[in-house]
């Protein structure tokens, strides 16, 4: 007989970076909608998120026009509609990502922390990072909400270190990428390590970001031309295939300029797939599994090689990568800087990655373990959930 689900976790209501039509946060969602039901007892989780391809659409409940625009209107339409979502939410759960990094005066965190004590019902984090802060102000209005959550699964050491050094006051865990769990939430194992088959074309994927807010227009256009310049060189002294990986195609945040400039320098000199996040989380696993080597400057196009058993080499360009690759043991052979200027070395880390057998020091099985974590150690999962 099933164990009778805590109440705290019947209808949790999934807050996060939703709605930017982005690969990774989607998949937080499709692994958060079998894990709670799994783990929790969930009846009926609600994400604060507009349609998407990878979940029913009862279970979405925001309104895309508040999505339009950064206009007062729609963000006022955006929190009414996220206060309506709470009325009939048993919690609040932050699910994954970089939720934890600014925070305005005016925030939405403000209005779940409000609901919590108001009603009586937890706040949870699963699956974040917390910090680095972008300024003094949001690290004391962050430092202050996170001490009303009840249970934090961090997604990484970096974020454990700082909370215990803060005196978080609740449930602290040092868990993992939620994305941990995709393969097990789309019904699958995770795939034999994989890499290059001597005598057969292989096929790189790569992902590009599209928009960095922390690095200099100049910079950012110096490491597209090296990213894009070294995978045309690979290609033409390899016999390289490539997908390109568009794991955000918001219209002002996301991927697709970037992604197009790169299959036009491949044009003609390669077979050249193109798969985005329109076409959902499962269309962009089941595509990096089919790849042999990758390149991605998105930490989920890294996380999703990683798992798919893919050797690949991560842009480090925010700290959340560097973390993730400490996390893994990513071989140094792989590592490349946060502004990579020369194609010539981009080139040679591809290149190496071919006949370099060398893997991430972290089992993809203790990877998706840690992730799991974020559920079995709350204190509302199923009893005889916890695993050992």
């Amino acid at each position: 007989m099933r164990p009778e689900a805590d109440l705290a976790a019947r209808r949790p209501l999934v807050v996060g970076y939703y709605g930017m039509e982005n690969v990774g946060d989607n998949a937080f969602c499709v692994v958060i909608d079998w894990a709670s039901r799994i783990y929790w007892g969930s009846e009926r989780p609600v994400f604060a998120a507009p349609p998407m391809v990878d979940l029913p659409p009862e279970l979405t409940g925001m309104n895309p026009r508040w999505y339009r625009s950064r206009s007062v209107p729609d963000r006022v339409g955006w929190v009414l509609n996220k206060a309506a979502l709470l009325r009939d939410s048993s919690m609040v759960v932050f699910g994954g990502g970089s939720v934890f990094r600014d925070m305005g005066p005016l925030s939405e965190k403000r209005l779940f922390t409000l609901f919590s004590r108001l009603s009586g019902h937890p706040m949870a984090a699963i699956g974040v990072s917390v910090g680095p802060f972008l300024s003094p102000a949001a690290q004391r209005r962050l430092l202050e909400v996170l001490r009303q959550v009840e249970f934090i699964g961090v997604r990484d050491q970096a974020s454990a270190e700082l909370l215990r050094s803060a005196g978080h006051p609740g449930a602290l865990v040092a868990a993992g990428d939620l994305a941990g769990l995709l393969p097990e939430a789309l019904g699958e194992r995770l795939p034999p390590q994989s890499g290059p088959v001597s005598g057969s074309r292989a096929r790189l994927g790569v992902t590009l970001l599209g928009v960095d807010y922390e690095a200099a227009a100049p910079q950012v256009r110096r490491r597209e031309d090296a990213l894009i310049d070294g995978v045309r060189e690979l290609v033409h002294r390899e016999p390289v295939d490539v997908t390109v990986f568009v794991f955000n195609t918001h219209p002002v945040h996301g991927d697709e300029r970037v992604s197009e400039r790169l299959r036009r320098a491949l044009d003609g000199r390669c077979d050249v797939r193109v798969v985005t996040a329109r076409d959902g989380v499962r269309a962009c696993w089941d595509e990096m599994k089919r790849c042999d080597l990758g390149l991605h400057m998105r930490l989920h196009g890294a996380v999703f090689a990683y798992l798919a058993g893919v050797p690949f080499a991560l842009v480090p360009y925010q700290q959340k990568c560097d973390d993730f690759l400490d996390d893994i043991g990513q071989p140094d052979s792989r590592r490349l800087v946060r502004v990579p200027e020369d194609p010539v070395e981009v080139t040679k880390v591809l290149a190496d990655m071919i006949n370099d057998q060398a893997v991430p020091r972290l089992a993809r099985e203790e990877f998706a373990e840690r992730a799991r974590w974020n559920f079995t150690r709350a204190p509302w999962a199923l009893a005889g959930s916890a695993r050992t």
